[in-house]
């Protein structure tokens, strides 16, 4: 492929949305920090510059201010959704202290023990899933299985009817749009509105919850309820929380699932390996997370003048940290081999630094799961020749529209 970096449209063009991994070694190899033609926004590719602007968080805020989005050209303009500093921003977009806090107040309900206490209800949903796909032989696996599994484990996670789970798939692909990057003018104001659909709803449950008595309060909407009550966390704050665990919580697990599916379907000699040592799943799940995993990068916002790889930056500019280009192997460096027995190798999937996905355990837990109740229930997996896979296009999530599939029981 050849790519020219004088077009501002090469981040869009249907090439590179099918498979950014030849664009991202270009850039490594050629602009580890490259400008976007005639805008203020920039894709840092180099993993040791991306460790370092990661630490830098003075400089390199985590803030959403604007997002990148389809001019109707074919070329990726701002378009502005908050400000700096904003009460909006939580978690993965909140910078120290704010950060720390809501990181304090929800880790110890995402600890390993608490991860684990999930286990026996996850097992319980991907059962159910699967009966639908046993019996369906030949069927689309995302719509029956790896969109639909995460949302019910988020519902249960966050103390939420499981008959919100279609409004969870509903709500996280129609916010999805917003940071999908091809979405053109339009498409973002009805991206917002689904947003705010999205908030009300949780503002409904969230209502629902409080009106419990303390002891009858369950999953995260209880512990928020809990702490509202306490005044350690204020209502705007949880309604963002929620916002984040309704919508990264089910699409990054959304996303592995699919792809470490469609991994097993093209490749039968690991799909018989790990029916026969599902011991190395979590290892596979490590390689396959590293080699395609769900986020392809994750904003920051300068509100000052810096520089980075000896490129000046300026105040009030989009940087993007491309952690996909990042897990690629580096420059001339030889291919890395898919050593299952190997221990996997670090790699920048749920980000990196005090950033970390605090989602992490819990997808890595589902997907884990997943694979081994797949795997042991059949006897084959493939795909369906007729009918090829197809990726909702996005420069900011690698997510499967479809994943017809033919599956032999065991």
């Amino acid at each position: 492929m050849e790519f020219d970096l004088n077009d501002p449209g090469v981040l869009l063009r249907a090439d590179v949305l099918d498979d950014p991994g030849p664009f991202h070694d270009h850039l490594r190899r050629t602009a580890p920090v490259w400008q976007i033609p005639g805008q203020d926004s920039f894709l840092i590719s180099d993993p040791t510059l991306i460790k370092e602007a990661v630490g830098r968080t003075e400089d390199f805020s985590s803030n959403i201010v604007s997002l990148l989005h389809d001019d109707g050209h074919g070329c990726p303009v701002p378009y502005r959704i908050s400000n700096y500093r904003d009460p909006i921003h939580v978690f993965s977009t909140a910078d120290p202290p704010e950060h720390t806090r809501h990181r304090r107040l929800v880790q110890p309900h995402l600890s390993p023990g608490a991860v684990a206490e999930l286990e026996p209800e996850v097992v319980r949903i991907i059962d159910e899933q699967l009966a639908l796909v046993l019996e369906g032989g030949r069927l689309d696996i995302v719509a029956a299985f790896s969109d639909v599994v995460p949302a019910r484990t988020v519902c249960v996670l966050l103390g939420l009817p499981e008959e919100d789970s279609a409004e969870v798939i509903r709500f996280t692909l129609g916010t999805g749009a917003l940071l999908d990057g091809v979405t053109t003018i339009d498409g973002m104001g009805a991206a917002a509105h689904s947003a705010i659909e999205l908030a009300i709803h949780m503002h409904q449950r969230m209502d629902e919850m409080l009106e419990r008595a303390p002891q009858d309060r369950r999953g995260m909407l209880g512990v928020f309820a809990d702490q509202l009550e306490a005044g350690d966390v204020s209502r705007d704050e949880v309604s963002a929380m929620l916002t984040v665990f309704v919508t990264a919580g089910s699409e990054t697990t959304a996303s592995l699932m699919a792809t470490c599916i469609e991994t097993l379907a093209r490749d039968r000699q690991l799909q018989d390996r790990l029916r026969a040592e599902p011991a190395l799943i979590p290892n596979a799940i490590e390689h396959i997370l590293r080699d395609s995993g769900p986020f392809q990068f994750h904003y920051r916002y300068t509100p000052a003048d810096t520089s980075i790889g000896g490129v000046d930056i300026p105040a009030h500019s989009r940087v993007l940290l491309m952690w996909a280009a990042a897990n690629r192997p580096a420059p001339d460096a030889e291919v890395e081999q898919f050593d299952l027995e190997a221990r996997p190798l670090p790699h920048f999937a749920f980000g990196r630094g005090l950033h970390f996905c605090i989602g992490a355990p819990v997808a890595r837990m589902e997907t884990r799961l997943a694979l081994e109740r797949l795997l042991a229930t059949t006897a084959s997996i493939e795909l369906d020749p007729a009918s090829p896979p197809t990726r909702r296009p996005s420069i900011f999530i690698r997510r499967h529209a479809t994943l017809p599939v033919v599956v032999e029981k065991a």
